[in-house]
Formats: structure tokens, C-alpha cells, sequence
């Protein structure tokens, strides 16, 4: 081979390797379909057709909503891993498993033959489709993770691919995907359909009950505030609020949702001796609704003995979107009329900095993540300290969120820190409010 060869070869060689790593899914290690079209052609070989699989892990994905994409991908190994098990003695030998897509949440197998390696039919491919997705959802469950929430049936699909001459080949085999999709999430959107239903049911029923969590002065422990968690119907999955306002936002009612859950929530504490300073957990979008401001809104509080000036509407950081001047005339006007404003894990980077400094709100609170370890991490008590000298710029309050033990307590004292709520100052860390005895948390 001439030097000129050579190096067409390696350059080659090396364009391939770099698409190979571009199209390996690092969260199951596997690649995505749309590399291995040469493997699947040769699969055909002699046969008439082969076997396509879809399979998704179904509504589990809303963990990605409830816990963040850490957890979900932790699913999606572990959903990878069985697969490849089942390579060995479930599915006929020469199958292909691979991912939908880089990042995706689908995988996709191509079956050679049926059982005995007979020509496989739409009757054993469907056999081996329902094993498949009996197995994993199976695994699935017994796996130590949020999944056991939201644990509902594995979605599979399956159509058969011939290599029809006339097509181009990837085209038949993006069509064979396309019907077994069709077919695994059919029941996926009649389930969203009806969860769409009960939402709207919730909504004219107002059907969402409130719990507390106190709030507490690190130093004393008094209870200086108490937060609102608001619920949907117990044994649904709306009673996991982060599941109820993904499903809102999908419904395009997370304010109407919003309003429910905050009118609830005072109302329940109509008839308490006395009310401390209320938390009350709210959309960024939220923020614009009038519905703050009428007098039915005043009214309510009024019943609940509090009034504007100690409620705290809380908005999560990652919420207010690139352009926090957008909310800046809403909460002019809500603290003109009383109302503090919160803004909820809060982080110590320049993107937080430039909320607190646009917004001006009166309280900053930060979570586990920088709390968890302060003992012992000195990085970690200096982000405590800057985020204190953040609060004190702002003129605010910084609330920790999520304590769990007494040396966590202290070292945030050491820190700076006053408020903070979490399980150490709470048997079950959200709770009843017990009406007659604010300020005291639950036995």
C-alpha cells in the first residue's frame, strides 16, 4: 500500500472510530441503532424477515420530573444491563440490542428467528416482546430506587422488518421501528389521557390537602416559619406534588393548579391560635396571577390571621429562566402590597448572584446538597459562608433546607446561617399542621 494509501486509510479509520464514539449512549454503554444498519442487513441474510423490538421503561421517566436525571439514568443502566443478560438466555442467539438514540430513553432489539430458530412470526415475536418486557419490569421493580413510586408497566412494541429491494434498507428498518413504537405507547396515551382526566377532576373538586414543615432559629430552635406542602389524592400519583405540576404543565393548568394548592393551604389553617410566617411554594409564572392581590386572596388570609406581610411566596432558582427582569414589576407589586419573596435553591455561582441582585427578594434558601457533608468538607462550609455573605448583600434571610443531624445544625451556626428547616426538628419532617398550636412542631 503506498503512503498515500496509508493515510486515506488511517484518516478513515479514525473518521469511523470518532461516529462510533459519538453514537455510544454513555449511560447504558450501548450504541445507538442507527450505527449497526450493516449488522442488522447481515442478520436478514436468507430469511424472509427479522424481528423489531421497542421497549421504553413507560411513565417511570416522570422520575426524571420527581428526582432529577441522575436517578433516571440510574434506571436506564440498570434497564440496559438486564437486556444484556437476557442476550445470553432469553433471546435467540445473534440478536442485536441496541438504544434508540444517544441520551434516549428507548432501546431497541432485532430478533434473527423464533423459537427452535424457526422463521420468526408476528406470534413468537410477540411472545418474545412480552417475556421481555415481563423481565424487566421485574427487574425494575426489585430495584432499590424512586421507581417504586411510579412503578408502572414497561411499554414494548414489536413489528417485523423485511428487506424489501425496491425500499433503501434504513428506511424499512426506521418504519419497522416507527410501528412498534406506535404500538408500545398507544397505552402510555391512553394512561396520559386519563391522568389529564383525573387532573381536571382534581381541579373542579379542589381536591389537594396541605402539610407543614417547620421552620426553625438554628441557635434556639423556636419555630420562626412554617412551609406549605401541598398534595393530590393519596394512593395516586398526584400525591407526589412534582408529579401532579408535571402533568399540570403538560395540561397547560399549572396556574389554575397553583391557585388551588395556595388557597388550600391558608384555608387550612383558618381557626389556629396563631399563625407564624408561611412559606408558600409557587410557580415563577405564578408570580403575574392577580389572583394574589383580590380580595378573595385577602379575605383567605384574613380567616387564616395572617396577612400579607408574613406570607413568602418561594420560587425555585432554576424557574426564573435567563431573563429575570421579566418578574421584576410582578414582585414590585406583590411587595407593595405586602408579600416577601423567596427564591428556593439557591445556588453560589454568578447565575444566582444575578437573580438575587435583580429580584431583591427577602429570603434565599439552599438544600441537601450543600448541607450534607459540613462537618467535615471545608469547601463546602466556605459555599455556606459565601452564600450567607450573599444574603447579608441582599439584605435577606438564608433558610437551610433538608438538616438531618445536630452536627449539621452547628456547623451552619458556625457558618452564619439562623434559619433552617429539615427531619432534625420533625419526627416525620412533614407533617399536619396541628391547628391551636402554632409554633410548636408534631410530637
Amino acid at each position: 500500500m503506498s503512503e498515500h494509501g496509508r493515510d486515506e486509510f488511517h484518516r478513515l479509520r479514525t473518521s469511523y472510530l470518532r461516529l462510533r464514539a459519538a453514537l455510544r449512549d454513555p449511560t447504558t454503554g450501548l450504541y445507538a441503532y442507527s450505527l449497526r444498519f450493516d449488522e442488522i442487513r447481515a442478520l436478514i441474510g436468507n430469511r424472509t424477515r427479522v424481528g423489531a423490538i421497542w421497549i421504553s421503561v413507560g411513565d417511570r421517566r416522570l422520575i426524571e420530573s420527581v428526582y432529577g436525571w441522575e436517578v433516571y439514568d440510574g434506571l436506564l443502566a440498570a434497564a440496559g444491563k438486564y437486556f444484556e443478560s437476557s442476550l445470553d438466555f432469553l433471546l435467540p442467539q445473534g440478536s442485536i440490542l441496541a438504544v434508540a438514540g444517544v441520551h434516549s430513553d428507548a432501546f431497541t432489539l432485532f430478533v434473527p428467528s423464533g423459537t427452535g430458530g424457526r422463521e420468526i412470526d408476528a406470534g413468537s415475536l410477540a411472545m418474545i416482546a412480552s417475556a421481555l418486557g415481563e423481565g424487566l419490569e421485574d427487574s425494575l421493580s426489585s430495584q432499590d430506587s424512586p421507581a417504586s413510586d411510579l412503578s408502572t408497566e414497561v411499554r414494548v412494541g414489536a413489528a417485523l422488518l423485511t428487506d424489501n429491494p425496491f425500499h433503501r434498507f434504513e428506511r424499512c428498518v426506521y418504519r419497522a421501528l416507527d410501528e412498534a413504537r406506535t404500538i408500545a405507547e398507544r397505552p402510555r396515551e391512553a394512561e396520559r389521557l386519563t391522568w389529564l382526566s383525573e387532573l381536571q377532576r382534581l381541579l373542579r373538586s379542589e381536591n389537594v390537602s396541605s402539610v407543614f414543615q417547620p421552620v426553625v432559629d438554628l441557635e434556639s430552635g423556636d419555630t420562626v416559619a412554617m412551609e406549605a406542602y401541598s398534595r393530590g389524592p393519596s394512593n395516586t400519583v398526584f400525591a407526589l406534588p412534582r408529579v401532579m405540576f408535571s402533568v399540570g404543565r403538560e395540561a397547560g393548568v399549572v396556574g389554575e393548579l397553583d391557585r388551588v394548592c395556595r388557597h388550600r393551604a391558608i384555608e387550612s389553617l383558618a381557626g389556629s391560635a396563631q399563625t407564624p410566617v408561611l412559606f408558600l411554594n409557587t410557580t415563577a409564572e405564578s408570580l403575574m396571577d392577580p389572583d394574589w392581590c383580590s380580595a378573595e386572596m385577602l379575605a383567605a388570609l384574613e380567616r387564616a390571621g395572617l396577612d400579607p406581610s408574613k406570607v413568602v411566596l418561594d420560587v425555585c432558582e432554576s424557574e426564573i429562566g435567563p431573563d429575570p427582569m421579566i418578574y421584576q414589576e410582578a414582585i414590585e407589586t406583590l411587595k407593595s402590597v405586602g408579600f416577601k419573596i423567596s427564591i428556593d435553591d439557591v445556588g453560589s455561582g454568578p447565575r444566582s448572584s444575578l437573580v438575587v441582585e435583580k429580584l431583591r427578594p427577602d429570603f434565599l434558601k439552599f438544600d441537601l446538597t450543600l448541607v450534607r457533608g459540613l462537618g467535615s468538607d471545608q469547601l463546602r462550609r466556605e459555599l455556606v459562608r459565601s452564600l450567607v455573605a450573599l444574603a447579608e448583600r441582599a439584605g435577606a434571610q438564608l433558610v437551610a433546607e433538608r438538616i438531618e443531624t445536630v452536627e449539621e445544625r452547628q456547623s451552619l451556626i458556625d457558618c452564619g446561617a439562623r434559619w433552617g428547616q429539615g427531619y432534625l426538628f420533625g419526627s416525620e419532617g412533614v407533617f399536619p399542621f396541628p391547628k391551636g398550636r402554632s409554633g410548636e412542631t408534631a410530637p
